[in-house]
């Protein structure tokens, strides 16, 4: 069977977006804030490619405000979002297989003895 939707839902809808899209977008600047101090405290390239990847919900959420601004068309703006999650996903696949592979690397005069 199929619904359509009626006028009112669609109104409703669209007062929302806005609303939505102010959340994703603090919700997402805290984020990546939280990506960045934890790189900055681990110096690691697994930890800068999370960063990256949680940085692409921010640009999603710039994507779709532009969007409903009326500055982005939206075939570019589904282009963009579906590029944004194909370069989310493989930055965390990179991220995975970085922190696997790669051998931590070892504060200096870290030699596994106990400093006196």
């Amino acid at each position: 069977m199929h619904h359509t939707l009626d006028s009112t839902h669609m109104v409703a809808q669209t007062a929302l977006l806005p609303v939505v899209l102010v959340f994703a977008g603090v919700g997402s600047a805290l984020i990546v804030a939280l990506a960045l101090v934890a790189l900055a405290r681990r110096h690691s390239p697994s930890y800068l490619l999370v960063a990256l990847a949680l940085a692409t919900l921010a640009a999603r959420t710039v994507v779709a405000a532009l969007t409903m601004r009326g500055a982005l068309p939206t075939a570019e703006h589904h282009l963009l979002e579906h590029g944004l999650d194909v370069a989310m996903a493989g930055l965390v696949i990179a991220a995975v297989y970085c922190a696997r592979t790669v051998e931590p690397r070892r504060p200096e005069g870290a030699d596994g003895e106990e400093s006196r």
